[in-house]
């Protein structure tokens, strides 16, 4: 399709053997490049691929070990991540944020690293009415490093602030981690208040964003945080953690607000974007405005931009 052929090979621990034995055995000698991206493994393609490479890399794993994977694979993943990115040392790289430009500076990667903002579709919501009970809004995988507890936990302290309020949460994840959700929600007293949407549609998930009130992301690390953007294109404001991607996603007092990584932080600014009408209409005007700003078109071009410099040192060696 479109000069696109996908192919699918391997699970999460193959993947890597298999791109690398189909490319040596179909794909070598037909290209001017090859784009390794790394998704806490890397490929490698610099070690075998024969052809100048350009690294794509959203964020990097660090922390999120800590959550998504038991002693010892997580403490090994950890030390490793620092090690196996020195391979792409002189490598130029794509990424989407200055968060992750600064990470991979502080581990030694020297070569030039292009920030190409994210694209998205600039639909316009059905309608603009928001919820008539304040509503706030996850939307991703429901997994650990995302501390989604942390919103169940702020959920219930507005409440006791307001008596009322509700958190949804559009996504999947695995049956002990929502579990262990419910189980929390049912304790803090807020088990009806907490709805789990499950997946739902692209169309769905924009009906969601224009009618909650507030975005909420709580995670370890992003390396933007798409669904921020996504969600202020349908004026909806986000609040979230001041962690890598998340604070680059938000303009602090602009476009949404950006707290401490603690639940009685995000309470204290659930409350204070419900309760100033003043400020809640400025953060999703100038939110949807920003958000207007990102386009597929844009990074397209800028992708294009770096593979073609990236042939071109190649071949001045």
């Amino acid at each position: 399709m479109d000069g696109i052929r996908i192919v699918r090979a391997g699970r999460q621990w193959t993947v890597h053997w298999n791109a690398f034995r189909h490319y040596r055995r179909s794909l070598r000698g037909r290209f001017d490049v090859v784009i390794d991206e790394i998704n806490t493994i890397p490929f490698f393609t610099p070690f075998w691929a024969g052809i100048p490479a350009l690294l794509l890399i959203f964020q990097l794993a660090r922390e999120v070990w800590w959550y998504e994977s038991s002693i010892p694979i997580s403490a090994i993943g950890y030390a490793l991540e620092p090690v196996y990115l020195r391979g792409y040392r002189k490598v130029p790289v794509v990424t989407i944020s200055k968060s992750t430009e600064q990470d991979l500076r502080k581990l030694g990667l020297q070569g030039p690293i292009t920030i190409i903002p994210i694209g998205i579709e600039q639909v316009a919501p059905a309608h603009s009415e928001k919820a008539n009970v304040p509503t706030f809004l996850y939307v991703g995988r429901l997994a650990p490093s995302k501390r989604i507890g942390h919103m169940v936990q702020a959920l219930a302290q507005f409440r006791q602030a307001t008596g009322t309020g509700r958190l949804w949460l559009a996504g999947s994840g695995s049956d002990r981690y929502q579990r262990a959700l419910a189980d929390q929600a049912k304790r803090l007293n807020v088990a009806d208040d907490v709805v789990f949407w499950g997946y739902v549609s692209e169309e769905e998930k924009r009906r969601l964003m224009t009618e909650a009130h507030a975005l909420l992301m709580t995670s370890v690390r992003e390396g933007w945080g798409l669904v921020v953007t996504e969600a202020n294109a349908c004026g909806t404001p986000a609040i979230v953690y001041d962690v890598a991607g998340l604070r680059d996603s938000v303009r602090d007092e602009s476009t949404g607000l950006v707290v401490p990584s603690q639940p009685e932080y995000l309470t204290e600014a659930m409350l204070r974007l419900i309760t100033d009408s003043g400020l809640y209409s400025r953060l999703a005007e100038e939110g949807r405005r920003w958000s207007s700003t990102f386009s597929f078109d844009t990074a397209a071009r800028m992708v294009e931009q770096a593979l073609e410099g990236t042939v071109v040192a190649g071949r001045l060696g």
